[in-house]
């Protein structure tokens, strides 16, 4: 009786055991091989390194160089001018030791006393009197161009000298010195020159006009 209930005991056991068995085939996995892979895995996944993390890369940008920009300059134009016509006046010549053209008859006769006073007694010839300035000073000059270049004439002031009859006059004579008023007078028609434009003078400090002035007839 007693060796019936241990079989019977034993054959319960193994019945239950078979049973736990096969749960746990049905529960659990596939196969062993599968059982196996998972525990690796798992095992490899455990002891895998943790992630390294790069350290962040900076980036400087270079910056370009500035560009230069070269303007071309503007072509250069030119633009023909019509040819100027320029008309000279003919220069006039005057001599040496002339008076400059904007000399005064006033600067003539200061300029002129020691040539008046070295001939002053003589007989001279007359050429020209004029009471203003300018008409005498274009006499004046025009003689100096003459033909004849009477470079040496001179000019006095009718109020300086006591042989004139009348003042206020500017009168120009050359120093061609005679001791009689017809050797004045013919030197006057040997130069070709009018009856009224030439003839026998004297300059005199103390002596009036008559007698120290004689005309060609």
């Amino acid at each position: 009786m007693k060796a019936r209930s241990a079989v019977a005991i034993s054959a319960g056991a193994i019945a239950i055991a078979f049973l736990a068995g096969c749960g746990n085939l049905t529960a659990g996995s596939a196969s062993p091989e599968t059982n196996a892979t998972t525990t690796t895995s798992s095992s490899s996944s455990s002891i895998a390194p943790p992630p390294t993390t790069a350290p962040p890369v900076t980036i400087t940008a270079t910056p370009a160089p500035p560009a230069t920009v070269t303007a071309t300059p503007p072509p250069v134009v030119i633009v023909p001018q019509a040819p100027v016509t320029v008309t000279q006046a003919p220069s006039t010549v005057y001599y040496p030791n002339d008076p400059a053209p904007t000399s005064t008859a006033d600067q003539q006769v200061a300029s002129d006393t020691y040539t008046a006073e070295s001939v002053v007694g003589w007989w001279i010839p007359q050429l020209s009197s004029n009471t203003d300035s300018a008409s005498a000073m274009a006499k004046f000059w025009s003689l100096q161009g003459m033909a004849g270049h009477y470079t040496d004439v001179f000019m006095v002031s009718s109020n300086d000298y006591t042989s004139f009859r009348y003042s206020g006059y500017y009168v120009t004579l050359i120093p061609r010195t005679f001791s009689t008023a017809a050797g004045a007078n013919a030197w006057c028609n040997s130069e070709g020159f009018a009856i009224g434009n030439c003839f026998a003078k004297r300059l005199s400090h103390a002596d009036g006009p008559d007698g120290n002035t004689v005309e060609r007839g």
